[in-house]
């Protein structure tokens, strides 16, 4: 009878763990952890069984082959007319706008599967392929090289590349040869913005919040950064416990918290548990000068920032810390919004759950909003990730990360260039493809660029 009544309590200790966490204190988190042994032991299981047979190297680079038809896809060529891997493109450069194009993702090349950046000259041909890993982050807390995604890339005029990853330890600048110029330490993910003066950009860095959620304040390192280009130093820190102590009434950030509410002390201080990753910043951009004077009660450099858990995008004076603006709802999970010429807000709209995905753009004045391209005419659905950009001719260029696939759509509407990132050897699956990025053909010249083993 002991035992049962053991077995009762612990059952209720994480169950009520579970549902009022703040109430059952560490008997329901060791009864809670009791009981999910089970599962992380057959997750331990599973992950050792990945390992011997190698499939936990791509576990996490990996992503369902959508439903596309495969007819009028070839390789990319890479240097010498050879086939890179099986990333398939269809259409041809003749029909899209013509420039550079940089796609990053999971890829195989030489037999290696791994986080890549491909560069590609105006004729669709491989022109440069950086192997993209954390060997020169010196942290001891890195996670494994399987759960790591790059996500967040620009490419600069000399061809050098800035990135990130989920998951990472780092920000990482290299040079057209793939050598490392500069390493920041830190969980920098989803977004690198270059200014348009090329001496620093902004990225986004996440120190997570509390164990089990727990804490009133925000953590302090958890917001935009903006670095020097030339040498990665941290020039300014926007922590999203600054913003919220600047914009102590707005109640927006706080959407996410379980407030208690204290009845027998009427407590004037914020007590509360934050919900498992609250916000979710995934995006940075700072507004253009040109584009400024389109924008009524913005100013250049007020920077524009996605938070997917709160389906909102919001806009803050980077001076100030004051919240201009922010529309919150008609996206769920949204990536990506960017100014746009005409005084509008573009957003990738991943509509997580409903599988269609979904480019809209949003009036700041009215707040109406209406959708640019709907997935559903070519079966777009990314759950997760994914970005978008106008190329010079205002053609829409799509990155769906979980469908390893991106394309173009030109003056019609109808795709010019398409492209898949299949996994090789697997009939079901398809590598990762979290970033597509279109250049003028005027951007970079690599004539001058040599690489050698040396």
């Amino acid at each position: 009878m002991a035992g049962f009544l053991v077995m009762v309590f612990f059952a209720w200790a994480a169950l009520q763990a579970l549902l009022q966490p703040a109430t059952v204190g560490a008997p329901g988190r060791v009864a809670l952890n009791l009981a999910m042994l089970p599962s992380k032991v057959a997750e331990a299981w599973d992950e050792a069984k990945g390992i011997v047979t190698g499939q936990e190297a791509t576990r996490f680079l990996s992503v369902p082959r959508p439903d596309v038809d495969m007819a009028g896809f070839r390789p990319v060529r890479g240097p010498e007319g050879t086939a890179f891997s099986e990333l398939m493109v269809r259409g041809d450069a003749h029909g899209a706008d013509r420039g550079w194009r940089l796609l990053g993702g999971a890829m195989q090349a030489d037999g290696r599967a791994g986080n890549m950046a491909v560069l590609l000259d105006p004729d669709l041909r491989v022109a440069r392929v950086w192997d993209l890993h954390e060997d020169d982050v010196e942290v001891s807390n890195k996670a494994r090289e399987s759960r790591r995604v790059v996500h967040g890339l620009q490419i600069l005029p000399d061809a050098s590349i800035v990135f990130g990853f989920d998951h990472g330890a780092g920000l990482q600048r290299r040079d057209a040869c793939n050598r490392p110029v500069w390493v920041t330490p830190g969980t920098y993910h989803h977004s690198v913005m270059v200014q348009p003066d090329q001496e620093t950009l902004w990225a986004l860095r996440d120190w997570g919040f509390a164990d089990e959620g727990e804490g009133a304040n925000a953590p302090p390192g958890t917001g935009p950064v903006e670095l020097d280009l030339a040498t990665g130093a941290v020039r300014r820190e926007i922590s999203l416990a600054a913003i919220m102590a600047a914009n102590p009434r707005l109640g927006l950030f706080e959407l996410a918290r379980k407030d208690e509410n204290a009845v027998e002390t009427n407590a004037t201080e914020t007590i509360g548990q934050w919900l498992g990753d609250p916000v979710h910043f995934n995006d940075v951009e700072p507004l253009p000068a040109e584009m400024a004077d389109v924008f009524d009660g913005f100013a250049a450099g007020d920077l524009l920032i996605s938070a997917r858990d709160l389906n909102t995008v919001f806009v803050v004076d980077p001076e100030t810390l004051k919240v201009k603006w922010h529309h919150t709802g008609g996206m769920l999970r949204q990536h990506d919004p960017d100014w746009r010429p005409d005084g509008t807000i573009s957003v990738f709209d991943n509509a997580m759950g409903l599988g269609t995905s979904r480019i809209i753009t949003i009036d700041p004045e009215t707040h109406a909003t209406q959708i640019t391209y709907d997935g559903e005419e070519n079966g777009f659905y990314t759950r997760i990730r994914g970005k978008h950009m106008r190329t010079a001719r205002g053609d829409l260029a799509i990155v769906s990360p979980q469908q390893g696939r991106a394309f173009e759509l030109g003056p019609t509407g109808a795709p010019v260039l398409e492209f898949i990132n299949l996994k090789p050897g697997v009939a079901d699956k398809s590598f990762v493809l979290t970033e597509y990025l279109w250049l003028p053909e005027t951007a970079l010249d690599l004539e001058d660029v040599t690489c050698t083993d040396s």
